[in-house]
């Protein structure tokens, strides 16, 4: 076994939008699986399926609707993403769990493993509001073994962060979409998108 190797990554995204509908976004893993750069699959553990539906229809939602799909604490989810540090590109598979979410305050821990990779991680999410939108902090520190690890702390450190800063960009691209014409269509038409 390789000696495991610390990381810690922060990063911060100021969002344009209100905190309610930046908080249900990075709370749905529907969003989480088509925002997050490299991910191809993320689905809950226990094997049920996840209620289907665009981000503009899960806000549109009551409550209740918005609650059966947002994460809450105690479940645990698969991932397999992929990404490319130091030019070489490395499959990933994680066991997620959430393990606080309480506005505005959400945590999680997993484990990360594949070909290249066996780590430890914690991370956590604080959304701060501003007074045109808000700001999302995150936080993750993980220890990493493996031939991942043989690439150093700056590269791996440098891709989560890249990885993550693309995550909430193509998060805020969604909110604002929202407002255009297909989040008309996505809330009169619940089957769509």
């Amino acid at each position: 076994m390789s000696e495991s190797m610390p990381t810690a990554v922060t990063v911060e995204h100021e969002f344009a939008a209100a905190p309610g509908p930046v908080w249900v976004a990075l709370s749905d893993p529907v969003t989480t699986r088509e925002c997050l750069p490299g991910c191809t699959a993320l689905e809950p553990a226990d094997g049920r399926d996840l209620p289907a539906g665009s981000l503009a229809h899960l806000l549109a939602a009551d409550d209740a609707t918005r609650d059966a799909r947002t994460v809450t604490p105690g479940e645990r989810y698969d991932a397999a993403v992929g990404a490319a540090v130091a030019g070489v590109g490395v499959d990933i598979d994680v066991d997620v769990a959430v393990t606080e979410r309480d506005y505005p305050d959400m945590a999680i821990e997993g484990d990360i493993g594949g070909d290249a990779v066996d780590a430890a991680m914690d991370a956590t999410l604080t959304l701060e509001e501003r007074e045109a939108g808000c700001v999302v902090t995150w936080r993750a520190e993980a220890d990493v073994e493996g031939r991942l690890a043989t690439y150093g702390r700056r590269a791996v450190e440098s891709t989560v962060a890249r990885v993550a800063s693309d995550f909430f960009e193509a998060v805020e691209e969604r909110l604002a979409a929202r407002d255009g014409p297909e989040n008309e269509r996505a809330v009169k038409d619940p089957d769509w998108g």
